[in-house]
């Protein structure tokens, strides 16, 4: 194996070489981003007919507008019933994201490295890791939760407005630091078979120093992710479409072609990050030279 050329990146560097990765494989990472995704919508499509939800809410709509009083029975099985396919849903998405995620980040590694892999290889290796990105993740906003928990406790019982305000205040500001500091978890539970605590123990020790750049990378890429969903929406749909409802229609076929096609980006600038962070603390360049050297 060839050791890759890596060296410290800057914002704007990382962001091009996520897209020259892109242009290298683009079936490889939009069938990884795309597979998931749409059985998910497919999932979704069986749950919403198989559970009468489309039959519920118009019966529903149709006895309000007719001003009848709905059934108190029938109404509360139709939230109970429209509970459950949310829940259903939910842990759905949690599930299939997450391995989306994961296979996209292991195809990023493998394709920066200059390591030879397939659609197949990447998506069972993200299968494999989708259960420490899930609890990965679900330790991070349980902890975010009970932080939040006990800030509104504390505006609760003091009821003064300046400790309301400091408290928001404070809490936006912790949740944004530790979300900076864990971006890279999800790419340590993969890459490194790392379990939940270490993944976060990890990404933290990797952001140290380098917090600001992090917190930069993710702007750019909002910003980024902001201007084509906008581009797509107006230049395909805004100035073409007259039609309220085939513009709705199109319109939701854009967000998902938009979430697929960005999906790629976002996981695999995540990757390179973390590869980077690598090379600034741990000389990880070094280790691959090291490693490429005939023996």
């Amino acid at each position: 194996m060839n050791a890759p050329q890596l060296r410290p990146l800057g914002v704007g560097d990382i962001v091009d070489r996520v897209f020259a990765l892109y242009k290298a494989r683009p079936l490889l990472f939009l069938g990884l981003a795309a597979v998931p995704y749409l059985l998910l919508v497919g999932l979704i499509a069986v749950l919403t007919v198989g559970m009468g939800l489309t039959t519920d809410l118009f019966e529903l709509f149709s006895d309000l507008e007719a001003g009848a009083t709905p059934n108190a029975q029938g109404l509360a099985a139709r939230i109970v019933g429209f509970a459950a396919f949310v829940l259903i849903v939910l842990i759905a998405a949690v599930v299939i994201l997450s391995a989306q995620s994961a296979a996209l980040v292991d195809a990023t590694s493998s394709v920066y490295l200059g390591r030879a892999t397939s659609f197949g290889d990447a998506a069972r290796n993200g299968l494999r890791a989708s259960p420490r990105v899930i609890g990965a993740g679900l330790l991070l906003f349980l902890g975010l939760l009970v932080g939040w928990v006990v800030l509104v406790v504390a505006m609760a019982v003091s009821g003064e407005v300046l400790v309301f305000v400091l408290a928001t205040v404070a809490g936006v500001i912790a949740t944004a630091y530790i979300l900076t500091s864990t971006l890279v978890m999800p790419v340590a539970a993969t890459l490194e078979n790392a379990g939940p605590v270490t993944a976060l123990r990890r990404s933290w020790t990797l952001s140290e120093g380098n917090r600001w750049r992090v917190l930069g990378l993710q702007m750019l890429l909002l910003i980024l992710n902001g201007v084509i969903s906008t581009l797509l929406s107006v230049l395909f749909i805004g100035a073409l479409i007259g039609d309220e409802t085939v513009r709705t229609v199109l319109q939701q076929v854009v967000n998902v072609v938009a979430n697929v096609a960005w999906a790629p980006v976002q996981w695999g600038t995540f990757t390179v990050l973390y590869y980077d962070l690598r090379v600034r603390r741990e000389a990880f360049d070094l280790q691959l030279a090291a490693e490429a050297l005939p023996r």
